[in-house]
């Protein structure tokens, strides 16, 4: 691919990709309407500004650079509106060839990450037909967000790693006992989740993160609105979800670390 005119990015079978006003690029070949709102991605925004994950990055940063200490590069594919890859490269940043991308299927949520952090590769593209070439990636992240192991397996050089990001059985428990209120079970299983990974990569190692975070009231409403697990809820029951205040809540993660399943 080449850039043409500074205004867009063209490959050699003559297909041609805009830069947006914001410096990202769509490399969508059709519409899409993905279900995660721009009023989600700007709470996730705010919440990952309070420094709700910064545990989960600094493992993260451990994790990649124990594997590939020097140059490298990551793509973090289902990225949202870009923080959690933005605040590894801010953190390893000294590394001045280390490559960092994220791309994502929603164009709000790349709108914001184009906004506020101009150092990325951002693109709008779809995780089931990622717009890179083979054996691209040293690592590819892909954090609470869904995955497509056929293609991040085909972007990864044969040595690298696939990182996964995975909810634990009590992360944000008082938001889901507040929201269900014993309708259904507080706790959430990733058995299957975990289950398939394996099967699609060789396992290598995993990890578990758990720790309390403190709630200020500011943060409350943005905590509510940057999940899903408020689709469905009536306006009065929402209502009474923001009315009711928690001093903490539960980050319950576990990172999977895999390689390609190679042939012989």
């Amino acid at each position: 691919m080449f850039i043409d005119d500074h205004k867009s990015l063209a490959c050699h079978n003559n297909h041609s990709f805009d830069f947006s006003k914001k410096g990202y690029l769509n490399l969508l070949t059709a519409a899409n309407s993905p279900s995660y709102s721009r009023e989600l991605f700007a709470a996730r925004h705010q919440v990952c500004l309070a420094g709700f994950y910064d545990p989960l990055i600094d493992k993260l940063i451990e994790i990649i650079n124990a594997h590939f200490p020097d140059n490298k590069a990551v793509l973090d594919a289902g990225c949202g509106e870009g923080s959690h890859i933005y605040d590894i490269y801010r953190k390893t940043q000294e590394k001045s060839d280390n490559v960092f991308a994220g791309a994502d299927i929603s164009k709000d949520s790349i709108n914001i990450a184009a906004s506020n952090n101009a150092d990325i590769i951002w693109c709008v593209a779809d995780l089931a037909k990622l717009p890179f070439l083979d054996k691209t990636f040293d690592i590819v992240l892909n954090i609470l967000s869904p995955a497509n192991y056929s293609e991040f397996q085909r972007i990864l050089h044969d040595e690298g790693r696939i990182i996964k990001v995975v909810p634990g059985p009590q992360y944000l428990r008082e938001l889901r006992g507040i929201i269900y209120q014993g309708e259904k079970t507080v706790d959430y299983s990733n058995r299957e989740v975990v289950k398939y990974f394996r099967h699609k990569l060789n396992l290598v190692d995993t990890y578990d993160i758990q720790y309390e975070f403190a709630v200020h009231d500011e943060l409350w409403p943005h905590l509510i609105k940057m999940t899903p697990l408020i689709w469905g809820s009536s306006e009065e029951k929402l209502i009474d979800i923001l009315n009711t205040k928690v001093p903490q809540i539960t980050v319950d993660l576990m990172i999977l670390t895999g390689m390609k399943k190679l042939l012989d």
